[in-house]
C-alpha cells in the first residue's frame, strides 16, 4: 500500500529512529531538524536521533516527543562500545527502520543491524567529488554497505542518483528525495531591490573549507572596490585566513561566524552568491530563493539540475563575475523578476509536506 501522510495518522506508526554524525550547522543536520520540528514527520512516525558526536544547537528545533540519544562517539577505540550500545538502542525500542545520514554512520550502522529492522542512508553530496571523505572510508562503504542487495539509498536529485550509479555498480534499491526548506522562509517578505538602491548587499553561507571556494570570492571583490557593494559570508571555520586577505586588499567583505538565525538574516540581503566547486543539494540554495533573494550561482551540473533557469550562473573568473554584479547594481540585470520566478520554483519543489509524503513512501517501499 501506498503511503501517505493520512494513512500514517491512521495506521500505528513505525518506529524510525535516525542517526547522524552530529547536530551541527550544516544541509544534513539543516535538514534533519527541520524535518523532526513541530508539526513535521513526528506527526506520522515515533522518532528517535542517535548522535555519534556532540551535542545539538538545534535540540529546541526538534519536536519535544522525539527522543535522543548520545553515543559520544571520541575515537576509533570508543567504536565498539558505540555500536553495542547503538544495536541495543534499536532492539530495546523495538525500531523498525534505521534512517542514517553522512559517510561512516551508514556502513557502521549496516554492521550491526539486527536483520528484522529496515536501513535507508541518505547520501548529500555528488558522489563521485565528494574530495572530503578518506579514501579509506569510501572503500570500506563502498564494500560494506553499497555491495549489499538489501542496501536502500536517497539521493537528493536525479543528477546525483546518476552520478552515484556511474560510481559504484550498485545492486540495491535507489531513491531520489529532494531536500526542503523550512516553512519560515516562505514566510519572509523580501522586498525588492530598489531601482535607487545605493548599494547592493551580497551574502554567501557555508562552512570556511575549501570546496565552498570562498576565496574565489575575495578575488571578484577585489574588482568591487570602488563601487558600494559589499559581501557578508556565514559560516563556521578558520576566519583568519580569509581576514587576513580582507584587511591586505581593503575589500568591502565581513566574515560573520555562524548564525543560528539565518531566516532572519537571509531576507535583509540583495543578492545571494554560491561560489562552491562541487555541491549535491545545498538546501541554503533553495532558502535564499524562498526567502524571495535572486541567486548568482557557479556552473556546476549539479546546481543547473536543481536551480534550472532560476539563477544567474557563472565561471570561476573573478574579473567577468564582478561585471556581473556591477551590471546587477546598475539596473541592468532584472534581479527581481529572477527572484520572484525562483520563489514560485521553491513552492513548488522544497515544501515541507511534499517532502514528509515523498519520505513516507520511500519507508513503506523498502525492502
Amino acid at each position: 500500500m501506498k503511503a501517505s501522510c493520512t494513512a500514517g495518522k491512521q495506521q500505528m506508526k513505525l518506529k524510525v529512529l535516525h542517526v547522524i554524525t552530529s547536530l551541527g550547522i550544516g544541509g544534513a543536520e539543516v535538514l534533519l531538524s527541520n524535518s523532526l520540528a513541530k508539526d513535521g514527520l513526528q506527526e506520522y512516525t515515533d522518532n528517535s536521533i542517535a548522535l555519534f558526536e556532540g551535542t545539538s544547537w538545534v535540540i529546541d528545533r526538534i519536536d519535544k516527543d522525539v527522543k535522543w540519544y548520545h553515543l559520544n562517539f571520541k575515537s576509533i577505540y570508543s567504536l565498539p562500545r558505540v555500536l553495542y550500545n547503538l544495536r541495543k538502542i534499536i532492539k530495546e525500542n523495538k525500531i523498525d527502520i534505521v534512517h542514517t545520514h553522512l559517510t561512516r554512520t551508514g556502513f557502521l550502522t549496516h554492521l550491526i543491524l539486527p536483520k528484522n529492522v529496515k536501513h535507508v542512508h541518505t547520501i548529500h553530496t555528488t558522489y563521485s567529488k565528494n574530495f572530503e571523505t578518506g579514501k579509506a572510508l569510501l572503500w570500506i562503504e563502498k564494500h560494506l554497505y553499497f555491495k549489499s542487495k538489501n542496501a536502500n539509498i536517497i539521493s537528493l536529485s536525479e543528477y546525483t542518483k546518476d552520478d552515484f550509479l556511474k560510481a559504484i555498480d550498485f545492486k540495491g534499491n535507489i531513491f531520489v528525495l529532494n531536500n526542503f526548506v523550512s516553512d519560515v522562509y516562505f514566510n519572509l517578505h523580501k522586498l525588492p531591490y530598489p531601482a535607487d538602491s545605493p548599494t547592493l548587499k551580497l551574502i554567501a553561507v557555508g562552512t570556511l573549507k575549501k570546496l565552498k571556494n570562498f576565496e574565489f570570492l575575495l578575488e571578484v571583490f577585489d574588482y568591487l572596490k570602488d563601487y558600494p557593494i559589499t559581501l557578508d559570508i556565514y559560516g563556521d571555520g578558520d576566519q583568519e585566513p580569509y581576514k587576513k586577505v580582507i584587511r591586505a586588499n581593503n575589500l568591502k567583505v565581513k566574515m560573520m561566524g555562524p548564525t543560528p538565525d539565518l531566516p532572519g538574516v537571509m531576507a535583509k540581503y540583495d543578492l545571494f552568491i554560491m561560489p562552491s566547486i562541487f555541491e549535491g543539494f545545498p538546501l541554503v540554495l533553495f532558502e535564499a530563493m524562498a526567502s524571495g533573494v535572486p541567486v548568482m550561482l557557479s556552473q556546476l551540473d549539479s546546481l543547473k539540475c536543481i536551480a534550472k533557469e532560476n539563477a544567474i550562473y557563472f565561471n570561476f573568473e573573478a574579473k567577468p563575475v564582478a561585471d556581473i554584479i556591477q551590471s546587477i547594481f546598475e539596473q541592468k540585470i532584472d534581479v527581481n523578476s529572477l527572484a520572484k520566478k525562483a520563489r514560485s520554483y521553491a513552492e513548488e519543489t522544497v515544501k515541507r509536506e511534499k517532502y514528509i509524503a515523498r519520505l513516507l513512501d520511500i519507508y513503506a517501499a523498502l525492502k
